[in-house]
């Protein structure tokens, strides 16, 4: 999610002379000629204000050792401005009065009163600062309490807008994205929309409660970046972090918030023990219940608050920390891994009385995940018919050695197995190039309707037309094979790269297909340019609100 742009274009920061000689002078020399002409050239107060806070944007986090980049560039910039009788520096030091650290804003609030007083002009917009007011407040997020995103209402005299911040609780609770829309009203008729999906809660909050969260959020990410810490965010939070705290300001001062006790030795050990006894876990082998350990250990330490909670987001960081950072499993604790995993989801799920539906998604992502755990060296070599399957039907004299990788990605991640079970019944080799042998490998990734595919009076499971369902997913598989409409190759991969995984992604496309299928099912002529051009629209950047995504893996 970019906050680039948005529904408002803003002129690209222009940080130049880093390596001039004089050092920071010249810096904060250039950088102040560049802001005050910019804001000399027109635009509202909120224009000024993306500027200011972009250009701040460009140290946020920088801090080597002794030298704080607040210090030298920001209270710099103020002290040069200070000095510059002119309507550029009185906009600039206004903007920073509100932006600012608490030392930039009170030394520029008293600069730009005293250049005043001297007869430099005001910028028109000026009066509007400092009548802002926050009015509605709304959070949206994932039923597991993975990601909330928060939408503050700010209502000004000269304008209105919104503020939307996307809070991480897997990731200590900080900021992955944060940015202004000029379109409040338009935000939360998108977010609203998300109402009547299962998997989604969407609440108006109190202003309190937004502080209760925003507050700590923005400050864990502060002493995250403090760290040198690599964060997750959004690549273009930092242009926004400083306007955006600006709006958080506006909010009453939080209520104190109780430190989260975390289990005890002892309450750990009731909770894997619970867990093992459950009818999730009955056939687990006991080296699983290393695995519970683990997975207890972990909600402790990441959410103490809420220790036993599960989500996609939750197993993706375990999972991500388990076998790459954590104490190495014992072979027969990794050989349990996938099956503790899917278990766990189903039981800490059940636990916290998720919707069917959403337990269904649940499931769905845990077996992606499981599938998906490998001890590093252990793939072997693609067999002679496996490759040949993968590469059929491809005309060799049209296909350049440059391409085989992506078509092979392309193919893999529409049918990434050959081998399946449905039922009770093993197919250790499909041919993913045959349309019979590819519906037979989907069929075998939903094992939840093996059993209403083989009766045929079974219509629906948990409102889902398993069929449909099925048929949907080998559309989409046949679009990708062959690559036709491409746009459905390019949307998977955009998505891909916002931190879906590949359930995920079909779904999201899914979604498109099916409001087609519907239509044409209907009786509606179909329109196979208008569903290319919805599928193109897939994983590009919108204004208006950040999506609750879950992250990337990185296994």
């Amino acid at each position: 999610m970019s906050p680039q742009s948005r529904g408002r274009k803003r002129k690209k920061a222009r940080v130049r002379g880093g390596g001039a000689p004089g050092g920071p002078d010249a810096l904060v020399a250039q950088m102040a000629r560049d802001v005050m002409r910019d804001l000399e050239s027109g635009g509202d107060a909120l224009d000024a204000e993306l500027r200011v806070s972009e250009l701040w944007g460009g140290w946020w986090g920088q801090g080597h050792g002794l030298v704080d980049p607040e210090v030298v560039l920001g209270e710099g910039l103020v002290a040069h401005v200070a000095r510059r009788k002119r309507v550029g520096a009185v906009a600039l030091l206004r903007v920073v009065a509100v932006l600012g650290t608490d030392a930039q804003r009170e030394r520029a609030a008293a600069a730009a009163d005293e250049l005043v007083g001297r007869g430099a002009r005001e910028p028109g917009w000026a009066a509007t600062l400092g009548t802002e007011r926050v009015g509605a407040v709304w959070a949206y997020g994932d039923v597991f309490g993975d990601q909330t995103t928060v939408l503050l209402v700010v209502e000004r005299e000269d304008r209105g807008h919104g503020l939307v911040v996307l809070v991480d609780h897997t990731l200590g609770g900080i900021v992955k994205d944060a940015f202004v829309t000029p379109d409040p009203d338009g935000a939360l008729a998108d977010i609203r929309t998300l109402g009547t999906d299962p998997s989604v809660t969407l609440r108006e909050i109190t202003p309190e409660e937004a502080a209760a969260m925003l507050v700590p959020a923005f400050a864990a990410t502060d002493r995250a970046a403090s760290a040198g810490l690599d964060l997750p965010a959004d690549e273009q939070f930092a242009a926004s972090r400083a306007l955006a705290l600006a709006r958080v300001r506006l909010l009453p001062a939080p209520p104190p918030v109780p430190v989260p006790v975390p289990l005890t030795a002892a309450e750990r050990a009731t909770a894997v023990a619970e867990f093992l006894a459950s009818e999730p876990a009955r056939d687990l082998p006991a080296a699983a219940r290393g695995c519970a350990e683990r997975l207890v250990e972990f909600g402790n330490t990441v959410d103490p608050a809420r220790p036993l909670r599960v989500g996609p987001g939750m197993l993706d960081r375990f999972l991500d920390e388990t076998l790459n950072e954590g104490p190495e499993l014992t072979d027969d604790e990794f050989d349990a891994l996938p099956a503790t995993v899917r278990a766990w989801a189903e039981w800490a799920g059940r636990r916290m009385e998720l919707p069917e539906a959403v337990m269904d998604e649940l499931r769905d992502t845990a077996d992606d995940m499981a599938c998906s755990i490998g001890r590093p060296g252990d793939a072997e070599p693609v067999p002679a018919d496996v490759a040949d399957a993968y590469l059929a039907g491809l005309d060799f004299d049209d296909v350049r050695a440059e391409d085989l990788p992506d078509v092979l990605e392309r193919r893999m991640f529409a049918v990434p197995a050959v081998g399946t079970r449905i039922g009770s019944e093993e197919f250790p080799f499909l041919d993913p190039s045959d349309p019979d042998d590819r519906g037979m490998l989907i069929e075998g990734e939903h094992p939840e309707y093996h059993e209403a595919l083989a009766d045929p009076g079974t219509d629906t499971v948990g409102g889902v037309n398993p069929r449909m369902h099925i048929a949907m997913h080998e559309i989409i598989a046949n679009q990708l094979w062959d690559d036709d409409p491409p746009e459905v190759w390019q949307a998977a991969r955009r998505l891909l790269a916002t931190g879906m995984d590949r359930h995920e992604v079909l779904h999201t496309i899914g979604g498109v297909l099916t409001k087609h299928l519907w239509g044409a099912l209907r009786g509606q002529p179909t329109d196979p340019a208008r569903y290319v051009e919805e599928i193109d629209r897939l994983g590009r950047p919108e204004p208006g609100y950040a999506t609750v995504t879950p992250l990337r893996r990185k296994r």
